[in-house]
């Protein structure tokens, strides 16, 4: 009962936070994703841009997305694998006004190679947006690499691997802060199940403190809390709560139109682990990381490099190479210090309906020289038709 408690307590305050920064706005919610927020290599609907459908009644959505991605990894932290397959989500909309809109989407994810199908599901949703700044969702969310969360505490590659997030979300953008919070049910449990719950409560703030003559600066602040536990199952696992957080600023230049120079930006982040319940099989408690990265963008042409250190840092949904706590427990590192760079091409055809994606990633471990990499090639083709 203390978990969730403490779960309830986290989204009271994160609610009453925004009911303090949010004013009715003249901006309009979008899906305007800069280049620090999406990955590298993977290719996700958060890069497909989306038609505005709010003034018409009726829409169709069908996404596509094939891709060959190779982790190509040998250290203690994660093995290498490699995922290939495609990746289907045709949706539909109803939205009977501009505030209202009902959403079904068929979320399919099928792996070369592998007989069964990895994700086969169908999904439902409510979108309330009673102003331009405030929207409420109920069901499947905007999710996975839509947070903008940074890779040591979500890790983009789950868009593959973990199933659509479902819950609540509420979003708020005014013209200096932008906010989410969302609650992701994993598992539910019912009277006598032998497994537990399982949820996630996230939260991401960003507030505006520069724009002006093509240099934009924020401040982030993000956390990610996950519960394991419950009262009316049959299992004996223990509960546990864990959670990550993250606090620093962006920093971007933005070219003018029409040349190569199309970006250039820079994330620093200070990030925290703490086990608000702790279990045996926790390492530690406590950790620590700064996570530092920039992004080049060149027509394009994309160029990243950064630097990650950390101290006893646990993450449980982020990428497993940031993390200390080895496959093999005698290999715990509390201190990594690691640099990382990569490089893709992406190019967009025919108004924007196919995308063609491809890249390589790759980490060194400075203490012990190893280097570990990923290389991807993809393609997508998003297309929305709108009906009055």
């Amino acid at each position: 009962m203390a978990n969730h408690c403490f779960i309830i307590r986290w989204m009271t305050v994160c609610v009453l936070f925004f009911m303090l920064t949010t004013t009715l706005a003249s901006a309009q919610i979008c899906d305007d994703y800069d280049y620090l927020r999406v990955p590298t290599l993977l290719f996700t609907d958060a890069h497909a841009k989306r038609t505005d459908t709010a003034h018409h009644k009726f829409a169709a959505r069908f996404y596509c997305h094939t891709f060959f991605k190779n982790n190509e990894y040998f250290g203690d932290f994660v093995k290498g694998y490699t995922l290939t397959g495609y990746h289907l989500q045709p949706e539909f909309s109803y939205s009977p006004n501009r505030k209202l809109k009902v959403q079904a989407l068929w979320d399919v994810l099928k792996y070369h190679g592998y007989d069964k199908f990895s994700k086969n599901k169908p999904y439902f949703r409510i979108v309330f947006q009673p102003t331009e700044s405030f929207r409420l969702i109920c069901g499947y969310l905007d999710g996975n690499v839509r947070h903008g969360l940074i890779e040591p505490i979500y890790d983009p590659e789950r868009y593959l691997t973990a199933e659509m997030e479902n819950g609540l979300q509420i979003n708020l953008l005014r013209p200096h802060y932008d906010g989410e919070l969302w609650l992701n049910w994993e598992k539910m449990i019912l009277w006598g199940d032998p497994w537990q719950e399982r949820l996630v409560v996230g939260h991401l703030s960003k507030f505006h403190i520069a724009d002006k003559y093509r240099f934009k600066a924020d401040v982030l602040g993000e956390f990610l809390v996950a519960h394991r536990g419950g009262q009316i199952d049959s299992c004996d696992g223990q509960v546990q709560s864990l959670s990550n957080a993250a606090v620093g600023m962006d920093l971007h230049w933005i070219g003018h139109g029409g040349g190569c120079f199309r970006q250039l930006s820079v994330r620093a982040m200070a990030v925290g682990y703490h086990a608000i319940d702790e279990t045996p099989d926790l390492p530690w408690t406590d950790g620590c990381g700064t996570f530092v990265k920039a992004h080049l963008r060149l027509a394009d042409f994309g160029l990243t490099l950064g630097h990650w250190f950390g101290y006893q840092f646990v993450n449980f949904r982020g990428d497993l190479l940031y993390t200390g706590w080895a496959i093999d427990p005698t290999n715990n590192r509390a201190h990594r210090y690691m640099t990382f760079f990569g490089g893709y091409y992406s190019k967009r055809y025919f108004d924007d309906t196919f995308v063609l994606r491809t890249g390589v990633d790759a980490w060194y471990d400075l203490a012990t020289g190893n280097l570990e990499y990923a290389y991807m090639l993809s393609m997508a083709v998003n297309f929305v038709k709108a009906f009055k």
